[in-house]
């Protein structure tokens, strides 16, 4: 971690340029990306600070999410699905996304499926804010990923790291969006941040499966 720090203080000064793309809302407790949406962008839901006993409780549904396929994939089948995705959840990779207890997993979904996508960040300090864009962008990314991916099916703005150092006492940054699943592919859940992506390589695969697959394609 501590062999970390300069490139942490050289990733908080990419993330929140002067005049960049990212800027923090008047309430101190979110920050927003101008990345250019359509008409069919997912609808931003609930966007707070929550406790840790709250962030338990995000915990939880996070590690208990879909359907394990393998080391690296999970399944989420249904017509109504809830996924629940931990931006450096504690005691997991730094810089990384978990849910279902696997890092950076394969997501899989089935196409119409009715998504409820939940981020919450529990990173810690300078440049640690985090967010999630699911593009069918591929890999490898650049340090910056520009204002206008193909094909945005979820797009959750930049949220602070938590408050403190400390995780009882810390308050922690959460926001859920809602999207369909029309168009069957392969997407990429990304940290839009600036270098998080590229030096960390905090993304991971989304599928949408065809009407009628239940399992995760392979790689």
């Amino acid at each position: 971690m501590n062999s970390r720090i300069p490139i942490r203080i050289a990733l908080a000064a990419l993330a929140f340029p002067a005049a960049g793309a990212y800027a923090t809302t008047s309430g101190g407790d979110a920050a927003t990306h101008m990345m250019t949406m359509t008409s069919t962008s997912p609808v931003s839901v609930a966007s707070s600070r929550i406790s840790w006993t709250q962030g338990q409780t995000v915990l939880r549904e996070s590690q208990v999410a879909g359907v394990h396929q393998g080391r690296r994939a999970l399944m989420f089948q249904g017509k109504r699905v809830a996924i629940a995705l931990i931006a450096h959840a504690p005691r997991y990779p730094d810089m990384s996304f978990e849910t279902g207890g696997l890092t950076n997993p394969t997501v899989c979904v089935s196409q119409g499926a009715h998504v409820t996508l939940k981020m919450m960040n529990m990173d810690y300090g300078p440049g640690m804010a985090h967010g999630l864009v699911i593009t069918s962008a591929k890999p490898p990314y650049p340090a910056r990923l520009g204002q206008h991916l193909p094909h945005v099916l979820a797009d959750i703005p930049v949220l602070p790291p938590r408050s403190s150092a400390r995780l009882q006492t810390a308050r922690y940054a959460e926001k859920t969006v809602r999207f369909v699943a029309w168009r069957p592919g392969t997407y990429y859940y990304i940290c839009p941040v600036p270098g998080h992506a590229l030096a960390f390589r905090m993304y991971g695969r989304f599928v949408v499966c065809p009407a009628g697959l239940k399992t995760c394609p392979r790689s």
